[in-house]
């Protein structure tokens, strides 16, 4: 692979952590964060106990590590192959959202949409 990995961008030992979660702020400057699990600390090895141990505490303990500043673009493109983001407003929280075929009313004001 001639692109770092996220856990080298991070400058994190993949031996250690588990890397759940990305952070990626736009607004200014461009900050990246990623969230990481100690897997030594909790004595811990694989992603279905990360996985239980949420479920039974009711959340998942994490790390925070900020990456060098860089350009968004420059992120994104030496951390992922591909990438797909979704985004919902803050308030529905973690509420799912149902997708559905427009109605026939609603077909023609869908022109080229596609469903989230």
């Amino acid at each position: 692979m001639d692109r770092p990995s996220l856990y080298e961008l991070a400058q994190i030992d993949r031996d250690r952590y588990t890397i759940l979660g990305i952070e990626l702020n736009v607004d200014g400057p461009t900050t990246a964060a990623v969230y990481a699990f100690d897997r030594l600390e909790h004595s811990i090895a694989r992603l279905e106990e990360i996985v239980e141990l949420g479920l039974s505490r009711g959340e998942i303990p994490v790390v925070r590590f900020d990456i060098p500043e860089m350009d968004a673009g420059d992120f994104i493109g030496h951390a992922f192959r591909r990438m797909s983001v979704r985004l919902v407003i803050q308030d529905l929280g973690d509420q799912a959202l149902m997708v559905s075929e427009p109605s026939s009313a609603q077909a023609g004001d869908a022109r080229g949409s596609k469903p989230f």
